[in-house]
């Protein structure tokens, strides 16, 4: 079986009767290329089949045009929707998305970055990256930058997210109020500054205090969500509140709870943050903090244009979380 061959630029000056560099010329859109000539090079390259290299034309123009995006969690029904969306918006300005998925380590998530460098990335747009403020730092200094769902960094990098603390504040405050006890977080610190955990955990705590009632929490970094609960229904029984710290960990949670026979909104009460689509879906019903995902993706490539054209000072944009009331926080009957 012949090994597959990818037509050439020599090929297609071979069959247009130019050299190759007249080819590369008529690739790149070169106004020098008289019209006959371009158009004995352009149905050559029709014949052939032949496309032109957009990473070998992007750097002879110096203008790749491609954003490398580093998630941390592709399997977070988030990160896919905000990923959707920031490639949609990216089509939409003409620019060309690559995607890294890192997980969450830090020497990894770094490893990616540093790869979409050497590939001569035009911009970045890293969600919840586990970085420290010098590994920010050095990237902004190398390549426009935009940090998306974190909320501190280095004047380097620009920041996109929703405010987090208060978005917390709205959920445990909803539990409170539809008759939910004890409320308890389900969450995770990461001692990544300026990460969306920190904050949303702060939040429940600032609203439990203003309640005047016990911040209780679980850090799942230490325990699984199946031991978390058991010992929450172990020491408190039905009707508690569970505020956690995305959606992903409240599905989880949701999973576990129905198999010993527990029905959100009824036997207890539970909010996720992020709006994922999964969370509107009838048969899951979650309430949960929107975001608003949409214009996340938006300010995000907007301020990397922004920085791609010149603008040196940090920008920032932060969004205005909002409730959104589902079934699994029913007011409490029982």
């Amino acid at each position: 079986m012949a090994k597959p061959h990818r037509p050439t630029q020599v090929d297609v000056a071979r069959l247009a009767g130019t050299s190759r560099q007249t080819v590369s010329l008529v690739a790149l859109d070169d106004p020098r290329v008289s019209p006959a000539t371009r158009d004995r090079v352009l149905a050559a390259m029709h014949e052939l089949d032949y496309r032109p290299n957009i990473a070998a034309r992007a750097l002879a123009a110096r203008n790749s045009r491609f954003i490398g995006i580093v998630l941390t969690d592709i399997t977070n029904p988030f990160y896919a929707d905000l990923c959707d969306e920031l490639r949609n918006r990216c089509e939409a300005l003409n620019l060309v998305p690559l995607i890294a998925v890192s997980g969450h380590d830090r020497d990894t998530c770094l490893m990616s970055a540093e790869r979409f460098l050497h590939m001569g990335m035009e911009g970045l747009a890293l969600v919840s990256p586990p970085l420290g403020t010098a590994d920010l730092h050095r990237i902004g200094t190398q390549v426009p930058t935009v940090l998306l769902t974190h909320n501190t960094g280095p004047e380097q990098v620009d920041l996109v997210h929703c405010d987090d603390e208060a978005g917390a504040r709205m959920t445990t405050r909803h539990l409170r109020s539809q008759g939910y006890a004890p409320v308890v977080y389900l969450g995770f610190d990461r001692a990544v500054p300026g990460d969306s955990a920190a904050a949303r955990l702060r939040g429940f705590a600032q609203e439990m205090q203003h309640q005047d009632r016990e911040p209780l929490s679980v850090d799942l970094l230490s325990t699984s969500v199946e031991d978390a609960l058991t010992d929450v229904l172990d020491a408190f029984g039905p009707g508690a509140g569970f505020c956690c710290h995305n959606d992903a960990i409240a599905l989880e949670a949701m999973g576990v709870l129905a198999g010993r026979g527990l029905q959100a909104g009824a036997d207890y009460g539970i909010t996720g943050f992020d709006d994922s689509r999964i969370a509107s879906h009838p048969a899951v019903s979650l309430t949960s903090i929107d975001p608003r995902t949409t214009e996340l993706a938006e300010a995000a490539m907007g301020l990397l244009s922004e920085r791609i054209g010149g603008r040196a000072d940090q920008a920032e944009e932060v969004f205005a979380p909002r409730l959104v009331p589902r079934g699994s926080t029913r007011p409490r009957t029982g």
